[in-house]
């Protein structure tokens, strides 16, 4: 099996129990002080209990590796930048952090939260954008179906190059050059397929009665529980954290 970032992992876990308005909650809370907060403590601490998420989500750990190996470029670039302008070595650490904590909390939403709970649960977060009158139903559905695009399109990318090294067309032992132009051969027939699934799925979401004209109910998620409050409780401590150490500063 093989899974990417934002596709939906299918596994027993507590995590994947959780009601997906109280995840994306926590998201919303942890995205906030990732953006506010400057203490190495608190981001090791937010790290740290995202990581025991990800352990506890029983997705196999080389998947959340996969996403930070993926951005290795990316953090070779910052560390480069950062050196360049001179910063202190707390600072660029803060930053890594910051963008570790934040990709690893991501794959853990996406790979716990199947596409149709992560619909309700931003109705739910939206919910107060109802007093203007706004159908964010209709936002909402094609916002995840952007969503899902990426992990569908890569997944059948790799059926494409699997099927294409039939024909000669090798990716797995191809040198850099070579297997450029073999994605960029394939990539027509990827794209092709990829949208042919996603009709598919449109087409499932019709059958089983999906309007974006009104609000759905989602039975198994509505229920929020102990561990959902539990989570809730870790977050706002976050908050309380950062406001406690501005308050002595």
């Amino acid at each position: 099996m093989y899974s990417y970032f934002t596709s939906y992992y299918p596994v027993k876990s507590n995590i994947h129990k959780l009601n997906p308005v109280v995840k994306l909650i926590c998201l919303l809370i942890l995205t906030l002080l990732t953006f506010i907060t400057s203490s190495i403590k608190l981001e090791v601490l937010m790290l740290f209990v995202t990581t025991y998420l990800c352990f506890s989500s029983n997705v196999p750990l080389k998947y959340y590796f996969n996403t930070l190996y993926g951005l290795r470029y990316i953090f070779i670039l910052l560390i480069v930048l950062l050196a360049a302008r001179g910063l202190y070595l707390e600072n660029a650490l803060i930053i890594l952090i910051k963008i570790v904590s934040m990709m690893l909390y991501l794959d853990m939403i996406f790979y716990t939260t199947s596409s149709s709970e992560i619909k309700y649960g931003i109705e739910k977060v939206l919910t107060p954008f109802n007093i203007f009158n706004f159908n964010i139903s209709p936002f909402i559905n094609k916002l995840v179906n952007v969503i899902v695009f990426f992990p569908l399109l890569f997944s059948t990318e790799r059926e494409v190059l699997v099927n294409s090294s039939s024909r000669g067309l090798d990716y797995t032992y191809a040198d850099i050059i070579s297997r450029f132009f073999v994605i960029v051969t394939s990539f027509k027939n990827t794209l092709r397929l990829t949208i042919e699934k996603m009709k598919k799925q449109k087409l499932s979401s019709y059958l089983r009665g999906y309007s974006t004209s009104k609000y759905r109910t989602n039975l198994r998620t509505n229920k929020v529980g102990f561990l959902d409050i539990v989570l809730l409780v870790v977050h706002i401590s976050f908050i309380a954290y950062f406001i406690f150490e501005r308050s002595i500063l």
